[in-house]
């Protein structure tokens, strides 16, 4: 025995020795990092990047003399601090900080390598709001669009990526904070707005009484808009809506595109630069705001609450509510421009007014009617939004063109977001993800000829044509052990009258099989999908998985109604599609 055991230790260490020297092996500090991480960090170093070359502040004192970000060394300084943080996850990855430096500590030392650019931010905005107005050489006048891209940037990089948040709710109270910094860049936008119109009324509050009644209102009105916006998106998301957040982050994405466009000096629709004598509709913390709500800390709260992408009529629900919101905005300012015109008998300038007025009537009331249209059909749905987003933008254009021409500016960042940022929005929502696509096409027609082609109720059948099979109702599986106590209480229940109208479907289509009166297609739709069904009823099934299963297997969704773990904006819209097996499984989960 002794002479057995000695080669099998003697050769134990040579067989460990490859499992010993895997560890040795350093991991790359790329590894596993989802791709969104490195387009966040690729945008956050862009912004700061091309904030440099962007003017920080106009001077005053005779004339208005740009001051370069990269002329200024607070600037430079805060923003090369705010570029290195970028490699902190890839440093710390590499194991560079030791085994005691955890996530938390990364996210902690990227939050605070960025505090200083919102800190300085925020004391030339104070500056910027005592001073301006003094006209002294030096004193600080107009905040420039180098603050909006730098601002932005910072906290781009400041946020944790999606690879340093843990699963599950155990970092909730560290997520929590990014809708606070969310809240706060919104009211730091509305503290803004107020002191400008304060000191916008103060300062010319001796001209004439009916034109200045007439323009500082416009002026309040717009100074409002923009603020009001922020604040409202910020609290749904500190509800923890996550379409509102969606919102949150198309806006941001929109108005990075129009702060880019804001940079040509002949386009006067737009301006990033922020006056306090000058109140009006600005965009000067919109990036920063979309960038705060965009961090994947907020997705991982709100994440509970996201629409599945096969229902896009809630999902587009709170663009319509800012589509028509911005509508309102822009009609209500024109008849107060209108009346003002009239009242100071200014009559050059006057058509455009007109024009806003008519067309932001008009698209308020398109707003309200496509919310109440896409409630009656889920196929109609998807015409009446893209229509609308069709409308916003034609007609969008020609307010662009007018106002472009006519050279006004202060409806031009409502316009600009009605016209390209919202209908963009609302296209993408409705047919880039592939569900939704795919559920567009499985919808049946408003009259009842299916997804293809056109029929009018009474039309004489064409001789030879296949008739439409008749759907098949869906079979309940048994329930499982976490849902049985509900599905034993009804009567009668669901699963025995899904079987029974199983067996006589199936009996019909073993019919149709041996007599082949029906195509192969036809026959094929009628065989039930056992394995589809159990994963329909099963509680531990994913939520996208039930996405994908109501979307592509019709037979299976009363079984998805029955899910007790079918989350309620699913349900919801399950209980739209009309169906009686659907809505009796809906009525039996109370």
């Amino acid at each position: 025995m002794s002479g057995a055991s000695a080669p099998a230790n003697v050769s134990a260490p040579a067989a460990s020795a490859p499992a010993a020297s895997a560890p040795a092996r350093t991991r790359s500090a790329f590894a596993g990092i989802p791709v969104s991480d490195y387009v966040r960090d690729g945008v956050a170093a862009l912004a700061l990047i091309m904030s440099l070359f962007m003017v920080w502040t106009y001077g005053t004192g005779g004339d208005w003399v740009p001051s370069k970000a990269a002329t200024r060394v607070d600037v430079i300084l805060i923003t090369l601090i705010s570029l290195l943080s970028l490699g902190l996850t890839y440093v710390w990855r590499a194991g560079v900080f030791g085994p005691k430096v955890g996530y938390r500590k990364i996210q902690d030392l990227k939050l605070l390598a960025n505090l200083p650019y919102a800190l300085l931010v925020l004391v030339y905005v104070v500056l910027h709001l005592v001073t301006a107005g003094r006209y002294e050489a030096g004193s600080v006048a107009t905040l420039g669009p180098a603050v909006a891209f730098g601002l932005g940037g910072a906290l781009l990089a400041a946020q944790p990526r999606r690879g340093e948040i843990a699963p599950g709710n155990v970092d909730e109270p560290r997520n929590r904070r990014w809708i606070y910094i969310t809240l706060g860049i919104a009211g730091l936008a509305a503290v803004v707005a107020l002191v400008q119109i304060i000191r916008y009324w103060v300062a010319f509050s001796d001209t004439s009484a009916a034109a200045f009644a007439g323009w500082g209102t416009l002026t309040t009105l717009m100074a409002l808009a923009s603020p009001a916006l922020l604040v409202f998106i910020a609290v749904q998301v500190h509800k923890r809506s996550d379409r509102w957040r969606t919102v949150g982050v198309a806006l941001a994405i929109g108005a990075g595109f129009l702060s880019l466009l804001a940079l040509f000096e002949d386009l006067t629709l737009l301006t990033l630069a922020l006056n306090a004598l000058s109140p009006g509709f600005s965009l000067l913390f919109w990036m920063a705001f979309g960038a705060a709500v965009s961090a994947p800390s907020i997705a991982r709260l709100t994440g509970d609450s996201a629409v599945a992408p096969t229902d896009p009529r809630t999902a587009l629900q709170p663009f319509l509510t800012v589509a028509a919101g911005l509508s309102a905005v822009l009609a209500l300012g024109a008849v107060i421009s209108v009346i003002t015109h009239v009242a100071a008998d200014y009559s050059d300038g006057l058509v455009p007014q007109v024009i806003a007025l008519f067309f932001g009537l008009l698209l308020t009331a398109g707003a309200i009617a496509a919310k109440r249209l896409t409630a009656k059909d889920a196929r109609l749905a998807y015409i009446v939004l893209s229509g609308y987003a069709v409308l916003l933008f034609v007609l969008g254009l020609v307010l662009v063109i007018v106002w472009a021409v006519q050279e006004q500016g202060y409806f031009g960042p409502i316009i600009m977001l009605l016209t390209f940022v919202v209908p963009a929005a609302i296209l993408a929502t409705l047919w880039l993800p592939a569900a939704s696509r795919a559920h567009f096409r499985s919808l049946p027609s408003s009259n009842g000829s299916g997804a293809s082609g056109f029929a009018f109720a009474g039309t004489p059948a064409t001789p030879g044509a296949v008739q439409p099979v008749q759907p098949v109702q869906p079979v309940q599986p048994v329930q499982p052990a976490t849902a049985t106590a509900k599905a034993e209480s009804a009567e009668p229940g669901i699963a025995e009258q899904a079987a029974a109208r199983h067996e006589t479907a199936a009996e019909t289509a073993a019919t149709d099989a041996a007599s082949n009166s029906a195509p192969a297609a036809a026959r094929a739709a009628a065989v039930v999908q056992q394995p589809v069904l159990a994963e329909a009823a099963n509680p531990a099934t994913p939520l996208a998985r039930l996405q994908e299963i109501v979307a592509n297997h019709p037979e299976a969704r009363a079984v998805v109604a029955a899910n007790p773990s079918t989350y309620p904006a699913l349900l919801t819209w399950l209980g739209q599609l009309g169906d009686p097996a659907v809505d009796q499984a809906i009525r039996q989960r109370s």
